[in-house]
């Protein structure tokens, strides 16, 4: 990763640069000097075009305050994400376009959501009826609402951006204040639901149904080729001498033994307890968190380019019977073991 991309530390919040790029260009279309504004902030305008380049939020920020005070358009979030194409959300945002449903492009969203910004996380939560993305602010993070109404209507649109267009949510929860009057309709045609202002959390809700309809474009194989690429950036992403990317080479060893204790990983890491939590959390992570992960990924591939049975995967997946692998399936695609091995 070019090294001028991040003048962070790990802690400091952080956003992929290219996600600034519809921004710039919906500057200029509005008569701005976007590259005088991003100076202006600090920002180095020529990360720009270099994918895997990465701007600190707290910056970004003060980007989005300045374009509108320079603009004085209160949806410069929203107009900027006309500007986005797949690509630039890195090899994330052409899986998704490869997803087999909504649920599982939005599934994506939240594995790789670091690869996009560490300065956020996606939630998704389903019951009999309903099924909730959740867009949730990390600790210290305080993006400008210009950013966070693009993103989630990009999340909002999904459907309509993978060709179809009834797949949208039955409500969108937002935040934000509610914007000016000269605005509000702008804000209700780009999300295309009934909006809500000035909620407790940002959550997009959709059908069930809705999220479980089989997309005409879906290519399982493709998509979990660009998994792995999602993959391997975000380690790229990490310190070669990072507690996670140390752990994560190891943890795969173990799993066959069942799933590794904290107590085993401090020990392998030689150091104590507390200190590597510690060091995980300051990297965004946790042992829950990179098993969890590994297994994901081994369970996709040997669910479908194996005809192990499913015992042999959960076992070698260090889970205790098939049942706990096939919860743990649910969790992750929505589907039993051999409904992700049939598709």
């Amino acid at each position: 990763m070019n090294n001028k991309a991040s003048n962070s530390t790990m802690n400091t919040p952080t956003a992929l640069a290219s996600w600034m790029r519809g921004l710039a260009r919906e500057l200029a279309l509005q008569g701005c000097d976007a590259q005088a504004l991003f100076a202006q902030v600090g920002l180095d305008f020529s990360l720009l075009d270099s994918p895997e380049a990465r701007y600190p939020v707290h910056q970004t920020t003060l980007l989005w305050q300045a374009a509108v005070h320079a603009t004085g358009d209160e949806t410069l979030g929203l107009k900027a994400i006309r500007h986005i194409t797949p690509a630039t959300f890195h090899a994330v945002g052409l899986s998704v376009m490869a997803s087999e449903t909504l649920e599982q492009a939005f599934g994506r969203m939240r594995r790789f959501a670091d690869l996009v910004t560490d300065a956020s996380e996606i939630d998704l939560l389903s019951s009999a009826s309903e099924f909730v993305v959740e867009l949730k602010l990390k600790e210290g993070a305080q993006p400008a609402h210009q950013s966070t109404d693009g993103f989630l209507c990009l999340l909002a649109n999904a459907g309509k951006g993978l060709g179809e267009p009834g797949l949208m949510p039955l409500r969108v929860e937002l935040s934000r204040p509610e914007p000016h009057p000269r605005h509000r309709d702008y804000f209700e045609r780009s999300f295309d639901a009934p909006l809500l202002f000035g909620c407790k959390a940002m959550r997009l809700v959709f059908a069930l149904a809705t999220v479980q309809t089989r997309l005409k474009g879906a290519n399982p194989l493709i998509a979990e080729h660009l998994d792995q690429a999602s993959l391997a950036a975000i380690e790229r992403l990490k310190p070669a001498n990072s507690a996670s990317r140390l752990l994560r080479t190891w943890v795969v060893d173990q799993l066959d033994k069942g799933a590794p204790s904290i107590e085993q990983a401090a020990a392998y890491m030689n150091m104590s307890v507390r200190n590597l939590q510690r060091k995980l959390a300051d990297e965004g992570s946790s042992l829950a968190a990179i098993v969890d992960e590994i297994r994901q990924g081994e369970a996709q591939r040997r669910l479908k380019h194996t005809q192990d049975s499913l015992t042999a995967i959960a076992l070698d997946l260090g889970f205790s019977d098939a049942s706990a692998f096939s919860r743990a399936c649910k969790r992750w695609f929505g589907k039993s073991p051999s409904d992700v091995r049939d598709i």
